[in-house]
């Protein structure tokens, strides 16, 4: 059975415009016609829908339409399951869906981020989590995770980023600089002197 086409009569069924649209991301209007695809409209549908995919390219898709601060934090636990079974099969896919579940995530659910970013069997799906949590400065144990997190090869670059936010830069700059030191030659290293240059021309200003 072709998924798209059975996902996108159901949306039709379920009289969601633009259903051919689906999969369709336009950023710049000015350029490419915009999607006649209405998101709001379709999340019910695309929630129902989601556990019983397996193509990866559509899992992608609709993890990018679910992917919106307005579907916060109904898209939550659909998002979740997803990324709980596809993750540790697919890190590309798992990218996608952990993407949108950093998004659409609010303090209520920090607890299952946290121990999704802990979980290192996720590998690179965990990136955009682990840089979600920079919207969580005052909550416990972030900046504790996020300093764990900078010698992780697999998100290393985005728990730097995110722990800059969460304690400033001033504060991240023994860090930045232990990381730097001990990752010597490697991407890992690199990052940290890319994070440190960075810092260092923020707090020149």
């Amino acid at each position: 059975m072709d998924e798209w086409k059975h996902l996108r009569a159901l949306l039709r069924d379920r009289g969601v415009a633009g259903a051919e649209d689906l999969g369709t991301f336009v950023n710049n209007t000015r350029y490419f016609a915009p999607s006649a695809f209405d998101e709001r409209a379709a999340m019910p549908v695309l929630l129902e829908a989601l556990p019983g995919i397996s193509d990866r390219r559509l899992v992608d898709a609709v993890a990018g339409h679910l992917g919106r601060p307005w579907a916060r934090p109904a898209a939550f636990g659909a998002l979740h399951t997803a990324f709980l079974r596809g993750a540790p099969i697919d890190h590309s896919t798992g990218w996608a869906i952990g993407n949108a579940l950093g998004t659409v995530a609010t303090v209520e659910q920090l607890n299952d981020l946290l121990d999704i970013c802990a979980e290192k069997r996720f590998g690179t799906a965990r990136q955009m989590i682990v840089y979600s949590l920079r919207r969580y400065k005052k909550a416990p144990g972030v900046a504790g995770l996020l300093g764990e997190l900078v010698d992780d090869p697999d998100v290393g670059l985005h728990a730097m980023s995110a722990l800059r936010s969460v304690v400033g830069n001033l504060e991240a700059v023994p860090v930045l600089e232990r990381v730097s030191a001990q990752h010597a030659g490697t991407s890992l290293g690199q990052a940290a002197k890319r994070q440190l240059r960075e810092v260092r021309r923020a707090l020149a200003r």
